[in-house]
């Protein structure tokens, strides 16, 4: 079945005001960039440069108390993120989580904009999927490439696939957000509104997703063994451009390492969404007011954690080495824009981050070889031993070892070569000058763009 739709449409569907003030979550959810922030990395950066260039031994005992709280702070985080891999749920083929008796009803929602390279073998792979009880569901959002010529072909091939085509656009909501609620209404116009929602699932993935057919087994079981309503799970990252390399891997570590397994229903904890896999039961959707309260929102999968845990609903935050894997970019220019828009999109457009995010990463991981540099050359060219210099040169060496520590076990969650953790000081740049681009954006007042669509709506 294939269905379409009018463009522009103002319509967002006959369900009363969404019960949750998603708006409000979004804004107390959002970290605030501070100006003490700023000048204190600023300060740092300046003062590690100055004792470069005039290395004194007052100076360099300072270094060393900076380098010793950084080390010791990096440490403390690192085990964080070891603890969390080892307290949440890991998804694979060397582990079965024990099925349900019966197994639940999911309906798979797969927004999809201009993904010709990779609708079709993604799209087979989720298909390809030996859960018992699926349909899934196509959401063709406006693509001007081959990807609603993909998706006919893939409807052809098997019988559980509806394909919308080009839904009604609602002003002022974001694409993701709009495709993924025109894709439920048109759900409930066809099979109706009033089933047992407790026993039936919405999954909501990414379109460029790759599956492992026991996947969707092996998450819903989790999610019906610990009564979760809400699960969202960790795709294994896959880099092959130097680009994707250098900046993607520590960062997909952040988001495991900023979870917390032990307190992650808390009300205060932060929430974990990641838009790859979203798995929620269709009660707890309806709910919160599903992507109707999220769509002038961003980020909907950080937000739609938040919504459940707001309504009392229990969610969960599993990872997989193994049974689902995705590449979110191809080369420099989208990890670049990407990453960028990202960063607008959760913090805003405060001047404040880009500032303090240069000053770190100068003061973090580019500053390391300097400082090497700075205490090693000019022992060379004098011939002299000299212990201020070299303790300068052991400073940058510590940082720079550190820094390398940072990719400890990353690839039990992220792909990528194993010398890049030893070149980080290149990926110091590339997120330096990411900030930079990052704060003439804000400064030039630029609306953020996807795939030849400006966003609306509010970060």
């Amino acid at each position: 079945m294939s269905t379409g739709a009018p463009a522009n449409s103002q319509g967002a569907g006959d369900h009363d005001t969404p019960p949750v003030d998603v708006g409000a979550i979004a804004q107390s959810l959002r970290p605030k960039a501070s100006t003490a922030a700023v000048v204190l990395w600023w300060t740092i950066f300046t003062f590690l440069v100055f004792a470069c260039i005039f290395p004194r031994p007052i100076l360099i005992a300072i270094v060393w108390f900076y380098v010793v709280v950084l080390v010791w702070k990096r440490r403390e985080r690192r085990a964080r993120f070891h603890r969390n891999l080892a307290g949440f749920p890991c998804l694979s083929r060397a582990t079965r989580v024990t099925p349900p008796k019966e197994w639940p009803h999911v309906t798979v929602l797969v927004p999809a904009r201009d993904e010709e390279k990779n609708i079709d073998a993604a799209a087979r792979s989720l298909l390809a999927s030996s859960y018992p009880d699926l349909d899934v569901w196509f959401i063709d959002d406006h693509s001007t490439d081959q990807t609603p010529r993909i998706l006919d072909t893939i409807q052809r091939d098997f019988p559980q696939v509806h394909v919308i085509h080009d839904p009604p656009v609602v002003e002022a909501w974001f694409g993701k957000s709009n495709a993924l609620w025109q894709g439920v209404l048109q759900i409930e116009r066809e099979q109706g509104q009033h089933r047992d929602r407790d026993d039936r699932y919405f999954l909501f993935v990414d379109a460029d997703v790759m599956f492992e057919p026991e996947m969707l087994r092996e998450a819903v079981a989790l999610a019906e063994r610990d009564r979760l309503d809400y699960l969202t799970v960790m795709p294994h990252l896959i880099t092959k451009t130097l680009a994707e390399q250098f900046v993607l891997p520590t960062g997909w570590k952040g988001i495991a390492e900023g979870a917390d397994h032990e307190h992650l229903n808390d009300p205060k904890s932060f929430p974990i969404g990641i838009g790859a896999f979203m798995l929620v039961r269709e009660s707890t959707y309806y709910a919160f007011g599903g992507h109707k309260g999220l769509g002038q929102w961003h980020p909907e999968d950080t937000l739609m954690a938040a919504a459940v845990k707001h309504i009392g609903g229990r969610v969960g935050f599993a990872w997989t080495p193994d049974l689902m894997r995705v590449r979110f970019y191809e080369n420099y220019r989208q990890v670049k824009n990407n990453t960028i828009r990202k960063m607008r999109i959760f913090f805003g457009d405060q001047l404040a981050l880009p500032l303090s995010m240069m000053a770190l990463r100068l003061s973090t991981t580019v500053m390391a070889l300097p400082m090497i540099a700075a205490g090693v050359v000019p022992q060379l060219l004098s011939g002299n031993f000299n212990w201020t210099l070299m303790l300068l040169a052991i400073a940058g060496l510590v940082l720079y070892v550190d820094e390398a520590g940072e990719y400890k076990d990353v690839n039990k969650v992220a792909a990528f070569h194993p010398a890049i953790p030893w070149l980080h000081p290149i990926s110091g740049l590339l997120r330096v000058w990411f900030a930079i681009t990052f704060a003439g954006q804000i400064i030039a007042n630029k609306p953020m763009e996807w795939r030849g669509r400006r966003e609306f709506g509010a970060t």
